[in-house]
């Protein structure tokens, strides 16, 4: 339930590390006569202190910070904030990075390639209730859901691990890492482990965060 009522702006901070983008987003929202800038970050640990200080209604953060330590991470802080919400706006559409960041508590998902009025709307849902707010230009359909274990492994892969230093490290044998990489060539419909490689790396889970 939104803390705003009918007579109080929506507090908003926006953490981005882009420069045009961030003096874009603040001016075109600030003339929206019900929201208010109260805060801006290029880091996301600029924009930690502003946001535990101010406590605004709605973060809007960029995935791709350069102190960050991966977007897991990264919203997992800030999804950690009491009475406020995470709206992630990124140029990153890849269906790893998407359904990673949605398991942490994101209140929306939007692509910057959308127009400010369609962010401005986001907001407001957001702040009204209607959660998760995507752009309907991701799709979250488009591959089988990968769960956690798997998606720990995905990175390893991504990573160019061995069999080997896999199992070393989720503590099984390299036979048992191999029977869990035929399943997910299954799974996904990959023809070969080099391709599952491939595909790990190209849909994101290399920059994804190593533990399980």
């Amino acid at each position: 339930m939104s803390k705003n009522n009918s007579n109080s702006k929506i507090k908003i901070l926006l953490v981005e590390d882009h420069e045009a983008t961030l003096k874009g987003l603040r001016s075109e929202l600030a003339a929206e006569s019900d929201f208010e800038v109260v805060g801006i970050a290029t880091t996301s640990e600029e924009g930690m202190s502003i946001a535990k200080n101010l406590r605004p209604d709605i973060v809007l953060l960029d995935l791709h910070l350069p102190d960050s330590e991966g977007p897991k991470s990264l919203t997992e802080s800030f999804c950690s904030l009491k009475d406020t919400r995470v709206i992630v706006f990124s140029s990153d559409a890849r269906a790893a990075i998407l359904q990673i960041v949605l398991q942490t508590g994101v209140s929306g998902y939007l692509l910057k390639s959308e127009p400010i009025a369609k962010v401005a709307e986001a907001i407001r849902q957001v702040s009204a209730g209607t959660v998760p707010v995507i752009s309907s230009d991701l799709d979250t359909t488009r591959h089988p859901k990968v769960t956690g274990a798997e998606q720990h492994l995905l990175t390893l892969l991504a990573r160019g691990m061995k069999y080997q230093e896999i199992g070393e490290k989720r503590f099984t044998s390299p036979e048992t890492v191999r029977k869990q990489v035929d399943a997910l060539l299954d799974k996904l419909g990959v023809e070969s482990r080099e391709a599952l490689i491939a595909w790990a790396v190209d849909n994101g889970y290399g920059k994804l965060d190593p533990a399980p």
